[in-house]
C-alpha cells in the first residue's frame, strides 16, 4: 500500500487557483489542497493514507482541527514534519511525497520515498477519466 504526503503550503502556492483562494481565506486554500490530495488518492488508487502537512503555530502542533488528513507542525517546522512522516511511514508503506522543495525532496528520497513535483501531483489529481 501507498501513503501520500503533501507539502501543504508549497503545493498551495504552486497551484494558481488554490493560491488565489489563500488571498481571501487560508482555511479555504488548505481545504482545497486537502480535497485535491484525496482526489489524487481516489484517481491513482492503492493509496491507503493521505497527509497534508502545514506549518502551524507552536500551540497548534499536532492538532488537526478535526480536519482529517491535515497535520500542523510547529512554527517553521513543516519541512521537518514532512520528512519525519516520510521516514516513519516508509518502514511499512511505499511513500509518495509531493513537494517542489529541494530539501524536502532530497531528504524524503533518502528515506526511501518517491518524490513527485507539485505539477505531477496536480496533473494526477485533476485528470479526467476517459
Amino acid at each position: 500500500m501507498k501513503v501520500l504526503i503533501v507539502d501543504g503550503y508549497n503545493a498551495i502556492h504552486k497551484i494558481p487557483e488554490i493560491d488565489a483562494l489563500s488571498d481571501d481565506s487560508l482555511e479555504d486554500a488548505r481545504a482545497a489542497i486537502t480535497d485535491m490530495a484525496k482526489e489524487y488518492q481516489r484517481r491513482v488508487g492503492g493509496v491507503s493514507e493521505v497527509f497534508v502537512v502545514f506549518d502551524g503555530k507552536d500551540e497548534y502542533r499536532g492538532l488537526s482541527y478535526n480536519k482529517p488528513n491535515q497535520v500542523f507542525s510547529g512554527t517553521g517546522q513543516g519541512d521537518r514534519e514532512v520528512i519525519a512522516l516520510a521516514q516513519d511511514k516508509s518502514n511499512k508503506f511505499h511513500v509518495i511525497v509531493a513537494s517542489d522543495d529541494n530539501r524536502v525532496g532530497n531528504s524524503s528520497r533518502a528515506a526511501g520515498a518517491t518524490v513527485i513535483t507539485i505539477a505531477e501531483f496536480y496533473s494526477a489529481a485533476s485528470k479526467r477519466k476517459r
